[in-house]
């Protein structure tokens, strides 16, 4: 054992770097393959400076990056287990149905999901807008003379449209990760039979470091972008604008009360639907999946949570048995007073889970390093806890962002507009008029480019990305220096950056064998591996499952589904056991808040049978839900004081077994719609408390 001033009078004060031969193994063996998954990220073409930027996030932010990854992939996998939910274990409806013009609604609700939501819209009058673009079969769209089903065959094509542009090429990502899990095989095979050079433990932990990079670069490929994003863009809002010109139409907008026997005071929240600074041509303003825009949450899951929460989790399998009934719970929804803006609190499960992959990862590169003699805290182990430490600030300023944000409308004047309040509400308290007038004037002489810069702009320009970009180069610094020897230094082989170290150790390595090393590598390794394959098994199970929903070919689409239901229903035990833990969880915080929270869940579960008694959801009780059709139908549907049919009454979809070949067709007028003969209802609507305006109906 000789100390690091020893070291620096016997060896000098140089880098010893590795031969060629051994850093080119490591080249081979570990950077070519981090390369090889790197280029097959969701890049777009012609864009250098996005390319950059996206690529300084992907690697110098992974925890937030990979958090609105999982959320999109979650949202995703939601849409296609409605779809899924839709029927009977066994029913497969013909094409054209309500069943395929769901599957197309919620898939292009999937779409939208990865796009930024303009933010000067009103939230919850986009919500609206959007759940009729998305789920209204009855709404004429301008210049489509008397067609009732012009907005459903605009969506048929849409998804047609959306499912043909859809990137491919899912196959050599899962090549490239081969190749990755290849290297890491053999780097471990090596460190473990060759335990005599420090090399090859260290080589190792560069695979250790950067196994959470095939998770991240697959679940992008779950969430899966179009070919060309910008071009697909256009043709969503085009849809959005359509719906907003056919509901400013007093012609149309007439036609479509009569036919859903509404009234004017239920479309009262339309007034701001002509006005161009609320409402501007662009409802989506750009894309934003894979993670690559900040704070990008999406439009899909406060669509998806109302309509889950308030008809599909208490129905479950079969929910769109009444097919015009589940649909106009659906343009309904619940009421959500944040509208497009709300967030949801089970986001903290993608949160948590993307900690602990990237935690999981650097932690095995850690032990690993930290245990290789000389034992403690230095170059290496200290690069590793640097690199992860900026990523979880970079995940923090997100979330204290977001949370001092999101309930604003983050227009061009909010910074400006705030800084100058709270300067002149300081300053008030001791000084007079003049200067505040003096710091008015001020104030108004910024330049226009820099007041139209947000309170999240400053932040994203100033902080974020700056750091995301710091990281990044710290993090292919320290991979290079371990390639090329760079730690060779009497300080980094001292292990220099706590106290325990300070030396250089010159004990045999069969010491440290006889000595438990073998279980601190062992520890290492078997975190990373744990980790590594709990995530790649979650995204290839969401792949494979979400894949009905994107697939072109309906009939495969239907064969996919079928696969799907029996996977799912095969492997309904292990899914048993997380739903008892968190149903137990909601049972004891029900009563230790003595009822006040919801005993039940409120997500959709996946199961194979229909419930005997599904809950009977009474349209007149349900805030927000309006009544449609005639009191008759109304019973046979809903059972309001009956007793529940055996058979499917009028106003429900039947639904018919076949095999699906040859190419989709478009709904014709024979298409089975709303019952003709409707009974006006104000009178009940008032009788339960119903207000003119609150909601929309279908």
């Amino acid at each position: 054992m000789i100390t690091v001033q020893g070291c620096r009078v016997l060896c000098g004060t140089g880098t010893a770097y590795y031969p060629w031969k051994d850093s080119s193994n490591t080249i081979t063996t570990w950077v070519l393959p981090i390369v090889g998954l790197l280029v097959q990220a969701p890049f777009e073409s012609n864009k250098a400076w996005q390319t950059i930027f996206l690529l300084a996030r992907w690697v110098g932010s992974p925890i937030a990056t990979l958090s609105y990854i999982l959320w999109n992939v979650k949202v995703t996998g939601k849409c296609a287990l409605m779809v899924d939910m839709a029927t009977k274990y066994d029913e497969y409806p013909a094409e054209p149905s309500e069943f395929s013009m769901m599957r197309d609604s919620m898939y292009i609700l999937a779409i939208m999901n990865q796009y930024t939501v303009n933010p000067s819209l009103p939230p919850v009058e986009a919500e609206r807008l959007l759940r009729l673009a998305l789920f209204s079969n009855l709404l004429r769209l301008p210049d489509s003379g008397n067609d009732k089903m012009s907005l459903v065959n605009r969506r048929i094509d849409l998804a047609n449209n959306l499912r043909e542009n859809r990137k491919k090429g899912v196959v050599p990502i899962f090549v490239s990760f081969l190749w990755f899990v290849f290297s890491l095989g053999l780097s471990i095979d090596l460190a473990f039979t060759d335990i005599g050079t420090n090399e090859t433990a260290h080589n190792l932990a560069i695979g250790f470091l950067m196994c959470w990079l095939p998770i991240l670069v697959l679940a992008s490929s779950v969430d899966r972008n179009l070919v060309s994003a910008d071009a697909i863009r256009p043709k969503l809002n085009h849809l959005i604008t359509e719906v907003r010109s056919a509901l400013l139409n007093p012609e149309i907008l007439t036609k479509y009360m009569n036919e859903t026997d509404t009234t004017p005071e239920d479309f009262s929240w339309m007034h701001c639907l002509n006005n161009e600074d609320l409402f501007p041509e662009d409802f989506f303003i750009g894309f934003g999946g894979q993670g690559r825009t900040h704070w990008h949450y999406g439009a899909a899951h406060p669509l998806l949570a109302g309509i889950e929460s308030k008809f599909m989790a208490e129905y479950g399998r079969d929910w769109l048995r009444h097919g015009y009934a589940a649909r106009l719970a659906i343009v309904v929804g619940s009421r959500n007073i944040n509208g497009l803006r709300m967030f949801d609190p089970r986001m903290v499960w993608q949160i948590s889970a993307s900690l602990f992959v990237i935690g999981g990862s650097v932690g095995g590169a850690f032990i690993l390093s930290w245990f290789t003699p000389t034992v403690g805290l230095g170059c290496r182990t200290g690069g590793y806890l640097v690199y992860f430490v900026i990523a979880v600030a970079l995940l923090a300023i997100e979330l204290v962002v977001w949370w001092l944000t999101h309930e604003t409308t983050h227009t061009p004047d909010d910074l400006i507009a705030r800084l100058g309040n709270r300067l002149e509400r300081r300053m008030s308290s001791y000084k007079g008029l003049r200067k505040r007038s003096r710091m008015r004037q001020r104030l108004q002489q910024i330049p226009p480019w820099i007041q139209s810069f947000t309170l999240r702009d400053v932040i994203e320009n100033a902080i974020i990305r700056p750091l995301e970009a710091a990281n990044t180069v710290w993090l292919t610094y320290t991979v290079f220096a371990q390639t090329l020897g760079a730690y060779q230094t009497c300080e980094c082989m001292g292990s220099t950056w706590a106290g325990q170290g300070g030396y250089i150790d010159f004990e045999t390595y069969q010491y440290y064998a006889d000595n438990g090393i073998y279980l601190s590598w062992g520890v290492a390794t078997g975190l990373t591996l744990f980790v590594m394959s709990l995530g790649l098994l979650y995204v290839v199970f969401e792949y494979c499952t979400q894949s009905h929903l994107s697939t072109e070919d309906y009939g495969r689409a239907m064969k996919g589904l079928k696969q799907t239901r029996a996977f799912k229903k095969h492997t309904l035990f292990v899914r048993k056991i997380p739903d008892t833990i968190i149903n137990l969880g909601k049972l004891v915080w029900h009563k230790i808040t003595r009822g006040k929270s919801r005993r039940g869940r409120r997500s959709l579960v996946w199961t194979a049978t229909c419930k005997k008694n599904p809950p009977v959801i009474d349209a007149r009780k349900e805030a927000g839900l309006h009544m449609q059709g005639t009191e008759e139908q109304w019973r046979n549907v809903f059972l309001i004081g009956a007793r529940r049919p055996t058979t499917r009454k009028e106003g429900a979809v039947e639904y018919q077994e076949s095999q699906y070949k040859g190419p989709r067709r478009t709904l014709s007028e024979s298409n089975r719609g709303p019952p003709k003969t409707q009974q006006k209802t104000s009178d009940a609507r008032n009788a339960h408390g119903i207000r003119g305006g609150d909601i929309f109906a279908n």
